[in-house]
């Protein structure tokens, strides 16, 4: 039983990441085009965002390490080379999908998000739109969307990992 935490902690993590980017990106930003007040949409937005970067950041983290973990427990059971199986192509092509996921996720995080939430409080304020709204609005919205698509690749690879009837098949 004791084994099976790890496992546990890192679907856990995944859940943390991922949950997140659905509720975010499907439910609450639609939601809250549906209040009225700019100022008071804005500021909901800023604290929705925030609030929900600190719990995925924080699942993300999770992930990582209890991966490590995972991947040392994989090495240790299998008395084999992993790279004569097809475990070692979908594990590789998993750890790029992270790290492309994770680089998507910061640009939408820390630099995309914050600056157009930025941007659309001063126009807001100063009542004209800036011309480079639209063009940070589709960054942003392709970021997270393309982050949400490559999270979901990940959770495909990991199964597929979980299957070892498919990922110990020789190459």
């Amino acid at each position: 039983m004791v084994d099976a935490i790890p496992n546990w902690l890192h679907i856990v993590g995944a859940t943390i990441w991922v949950g997140p980017q659905f509720f975010v990106f499907l439910v609450s930003t639609p939601a809250l085009h549906t209040v009225e007040d700019a100022r008071q949409r804005l500021r909901a937005l800023r604290v929705l965002t925030t609030r929900f970067n600190y719990l995925a950041w924080a699942g993300m983290a999770l992930l990582v390490l209890t991966g490590i973990s995972n991947y040392f427990d994989v090495r240790a059971d299998c008395d084999c080379d992993l790279s004569e199986f097809r475990w070692i192509t979908v594990f590789s092509t998993k750890m790029t999908l992270v790290i492309v996921t994770i680089a998507l996720t910061a640009f939408h995080s820390f630099w995309s998000g914050p600056r157009l939430i930025g941007m659309q409080e001063q126009a807001v304020e100063s009542g004209a739109e800036p011309a480079q709204l639209a063009s940070l609005r589709r960054a942003s919205i392709a970021a997270s969307s393309l982050a949400l698509l490559t999270s979901l690749a990940v959770l495909f690879l990991g199964a597929l990992l979980l299957n070892h009837e498919f990922s110990f098949e020789p190459r």
